[in-house]
């Protein structure tokens, strides 16, 4: 259970690290995405590692769904939490974002978007639960 709780915590802590951040930069409209994709990158090595036994044999595929899956969540949680944090309408979109991947999505509407995700998370979640039961 851990193993699918722990992405959606870490989109909860990213999204704070990055009000954080944008507290420091004194409210600047973009903050460097490299910090951004570091800390998501950080906090998906966590995620993967507390949601496995030492002594399992994960092989590239298992990664690539469990990467799915966290991306999903972050994809889900991540901005609604950070525009809440920010006093935003849930729904918020920047229109000064420097980030290829808002720009791309922005052109779908966010509750969309958001279907989408949870969508794509209950399939890679569920496909996950079963590599954790029976094969790994």
């Amino acid at each position: 259970m851990i193993s699918l709780l722990a992405p959606i915590a870490a989109a909860l802590v990213a999204a704070a690290i990055e009000f954080g951040r944008i507290l420091l930069s004194f409210g600047a409209t973009n903050v460097n995405k490299l910090w951004t994709y570091t800390i998501g990158v950080i906090l998906f090595g966590v995620c993967l590692a507390v949601s496995l036994d030492y002594y399992d044999e994960v092989w590239p595929h298992h990664v690539v769904i469990y990467a799915l899956y966290y991306a999903c969540c972050r994809g889900m949680f991540y901005d609604i939490t950070l525009n809440i944090l920010r006093f935003l309408p849930v729904d918020y979109k920047s229109k000064t974002t420097n980030s290829k991947i808002d720009k791309f999505l922005y052109k779908y509407s966010f509750w969309m978007t958001k279907v989408v995700y949870l969508i794509i998370a209950l399939i890679t979640g569920y496909t996950w639960q079963q590599l954790l039961l029976h094969s790994i």
